[in-house]
This record gives structure tokens, sequence and C-alpha cells, in this order.
């Protein structure tokens, strides 16, 4: 026969079963927040290429102003096979005629070349990416990029599975063109160009001069 009930046992089994409820709830809390904490976060995903972000807080083009004159395009991209020998020629007929060393020009074509297939609508031209390292010919490296230019955009030109190298002319000029085509402008019209540079703050103080200088190259280049 069980013992009858007290009025106060009751109201301890209640209080016992809402002590047990609320350790095991702040249980389980301590264990999410134990594991997020000790849960290593996952790698800041790069930029999507295919979707570039729209230009801001750029300047407009001064008044009257054009883009660069268009330039000898550069080779096209074949993906099933070398396209070395077919950049080579390109670059040594160009820099007869511009003065400017074959192997850069190298480097600035290729650059052209992956723009067409990451940000087709780019339209960047080599002879703007010449005329950005005949402007900033001072620092280091063959086509002086800025750190925070570097920290997002760098990439491999050859990919060929190493890291990239801001000494390498190649990977100096791609990783220069993936930041202006990552503005969403179109570098063959003025408005596009003018923001592209305007809008990088190492360029924008020689926009001017970059832009004489990639009219002049593009004239000098054969067609």
């Amino acid at each position: 026969m069980a013992e009858p009930t007290q009025p106060g046992d009751a109201r301890i089994r209640r209080f016992s079963s809402r002590l047990l409820l609320g350790a095991a709830v702040t249980g389980t809390g301590l264990v999410l927040i134990l594991t997020i904490g000790v849960t290593r976060p996952a790698e800041a995903p790069r930029p999507v290429v295919s979707q570039p972000a729209v230009a801001t807080g750029t300047l407009e083009a001064p008044p009257g102003a054009t883009a660069p004159r268009p330039a000898r395009a550069a080779p096209q991209d074949r993906p099933r096979e070398s396209d070395r020998k077919a950049l080579d020629a390109w670059s040594t007929e160009v820099a007869g005629a511009t003065g400017l060393p074959p192997r850069v020009l190298t480097g600035y074509g290729r650059a052209e070349m992956w723009m067409r297939g990451e940000w087709p609508g780019c339209h960047l031209s080599w002879a703007t990416l010449a005329a950005i390292g005949e402007a900033s010919a001072v620092g280091s490296g063959p086509l002086r990029v800025p750190e925070e230019t570097w920290k997002q955009w760098a990439a491999r030109a050859t990919r060929d599975g190493r890291q990239a190298d801001p000494a390498d002319i190649d990977d100096a000029a791609l990783t220069t063109a993936r930041s202006l085509c990552s503005t969403g402008a179109d570098l063959a019209t003025a408005p596009g160009w003018w923001a592209a540079i305007t809008g990088a703050p190492a360029l924008a103080p020689a926009a001017r001069h970059v832009f004489d200088i990639a009219t002049n190259l593009a004239g000098a280049a054969p067609r």
C-alpha cells in the first residue's frame, strides 16, 4: 500500500523536475557554445568572378573624354593547346613597334586573353595594362600592385599550381586586370574606362597619364 502523499511532496517533485529540465537546457547550450568555439571557421570565399561588383564611388569621365584608342588584340585563348607560340609571335611584333620588352608584353597579352573568359564584358586591353605599368614604373616588381589589390585579386597566370608572385610580370598583370574588371565596367567605353581607373586609389591621380600612354601604345602597335 502506497504511503499517502504529503502536500509538500508534489511541490518538491515539480521543483526538482524544473531544475533538471533547466540543467539539461543549460548543458545543451554549453555544448553548442563549446562546439562552435572550437570549430575552425571556413576560409573566406574568394570573390565570384562570374558576378562582378558594380563600381561605386568612382569619378565620372571628364567632359568630352573617350576611351583609349582600340589596340591590336592579343591572340585568342586556345584551351586545348599552348598559347605560348602565338603570344611570343604577337609580343615580338608589338614590341618592335612600341619599344616595350617582348617578355613584358607577353604578360599583358596573356592577362587580356584570360579576361575574355573570366569577364567577357570587361573588354580590357593590354594597352591599358602596359600604360599602368609605364605610369607606375617605380616601386618593386615589373608592374606595381597595391598590397590590398594583391590580397584580394592575386592569381597565378600560368595556372601551374604555384603561388602567385608579385615580382612575376604575368601574375602582376593578371592581378591588375582582375581588379579592374571586378568593377563591372566596360573598359571599351569612356564611362567604363574612367570609372575603373579612377576607382582605383593608386591609379586615380595618374588617370590622364595612363590614358595618354594607352592611346599612344595602341596607335603605335601594328594592326
